[in-house]
């Protein structure tokens, strides 16, 4: 009776486009720091420039944890959540859809919201050419939104027997 009131999924974001950017620029000011710092800033100031080089440290192990990222997808009954996971230890909850409410259409996505005027997307796939991806598009008191997300056979499933006159299946569905 119960089994389709729950299911996770998680999937790696791909490191591809701007993301890929993001990475290579934060190593990029990661060397000219390093080369700023032990060339000019502790041979010139002492302690100070020893004391930014810590500081330089910190940020970017700070900001190294946040290279690896996996989008979680988690169906509980009516509600949809969507999280991002950083460096498999941080949780950052993004979006809760409760789908008898607010949704309008899950369907697998073409590249286009065909009907809707969509006023933002968040996009919580793995990678832009995933073949899974599907879309639910919702509304909510700031309008039409929409969310792309890597679908599996079970979660469409679960998601089908909670809203059926929503969704669309598809069969080229991984299974988890």
């Amino acid at each position: 009776m119960y089994e389709n009131d729950f299911c996770e999924y998680a999937v790696e974001k791909k490191k591809e486009g701007s993301y890929l950017a993001k990475i290579v620029l934060a190593v990029a000011a990661a060397i000219v720091a390093a080369f700023v710092i032990f060339t000019i800033l502790i041979p010139r100031y002492g302690f100070v420039g020893l004391l930014a080089a810590v500081l330089a440290i910190a940020l970017f192990w700070y900001l190294s944890r946040f290279t690896y990222i996996e989008c979680e997808y988690s169906q509980s009954g009516a509600f949809l959540d969507f999280s991002y996971v950083y460096s498999k230890q941080y949780r950052r909850d993004k979006l809760s859809v409760d789908l008898k409410k607010c949704a309008k259409k899950i369907a697998p996505y073409t590249g286009k919201f065909e009907g809707f005027n969509v006023k933002d997307v968040l996009d919580m796939r793995s990678s832009a050419t995933a073949a899974n991806s599907y879309m639910l598009v919702f509304e909510d008191n700031d309008g039409t939104h929409a969310v792309l997300f890597d679908a599996t056979k079970r979660l469409v499933n679960n998601l089908y027997h909670q809203v059926p006159s929503l969704v669309t299946v598809s069969k080229e569905l991984p299974e988890e």
